[in-house]
């Protein structure tokens, strides 16, 4: 099986305070991999590196056999790495469809010039995107919230455009933060069979939650707690593991 992403022997200190130490996990291809922990244990941090949103004091992060380390955010999306956000990030004025036009354009090869001459190969990329925005709104059943402004959407709703928008040109691998945030119980299993569906259809999904119930669709888990893995495993591993209990749990 593929390696999706590595990481190798990742470390963060800000100042004198030492986030995460040494952490190394992979994820393969075609699987849902989560990281789970108690707060401050170091998840958000880890998560803004690989992503690019922060570089590691030591270590490295391989993308698709790449060392991504140097790479900036875009680099890392226009090579198919996707994020969502513990707070939806919907762009609030847009339809839901602009904000899924807008999510191809993301991931776009034309620049400003070509734009501002409305050079034919602005047209073609436009089209498109129009194309895979109208084929993510029928996949994710939005048709009804089509031309609504994502910013009048509830926030199980917003979420849902924002998971659109992320896997509307196919990422390599899918990193979700806290996808279950705010949402209530029936959101949450609307979320779960959504990503479900997703992982069947080939998407590689990491997942970061502290939510044990949407771990339920993971393949592997690894618990982090003060900056470093104490276990890894399936989610009956996790649940087994008096170090997780401990750390995480609370018992």
């Amino acid at each position: 099986m593929k390696t999706v992403l590595d990481v190798r022997a990742v470390s963060k200190s800000f100042g004198g305070l030492h986030v995460l130490k040494g952490v190394s996990f992979s994820v393969e291809s075609g699987s849902v991999t989560g990281l789970i922990g108690p707060n401050g244990a170091g998840k958000s941090t880890l998560f803004n590196i690989i992503s690019g949103f922060l570089a590691p004091t030591r270590g490295d992060i391989v993308f698709l056999g790449d060392v991504a380390t140097g790479h900036d955010i875009g680099t890392r999306s226009r090579a198919g790495l996707q994020r969502t956000f513990q707070t939806p990030q919907v762009f609030r004025d847009l339809t839901v469809r602009e904000n899924l036009v807008a999510g191809c354009h993301m991931r776009g090869r034309t620049g400003v010039l070509e734009a501002f001459f409305g050079l034919p190969a602005v047209r073609r990329e436009m089209k498109q995107a129009q194309q895979l925005a109208d084929l993510a709104i029928a996949r994710f059943e939005l048709e009804a919230w089509r031309d609504v402004p994502a910013g009048e959407l509830p926030a199980g709703r917003q979420r849902l455009v924002e998971l659109a928008r992320a896997v509307v040109v196919e990422p390599k691998l899918l990193c979700l933060d806290e996808p279950s945030s705010g949402l209530s119980a029936d959101e949450v299993r609307v979320l779960m069979a959504t990503l479900r569906r997703l992982n069947r259809e080939g998407m590689t999904i990491l997942l970061v939650s502290h939510d044990m119930e949407l771990m339920e669709v993971t393949d592997t888990i690894h618990a982090l707690c003060f900056g470093e893995i104490i276990a890894s495993g399936s989610l009956e591993v996790m649940r087994a593991s008096p170090r997780v209990r401990e750390a995480y749990l609370g018992t």
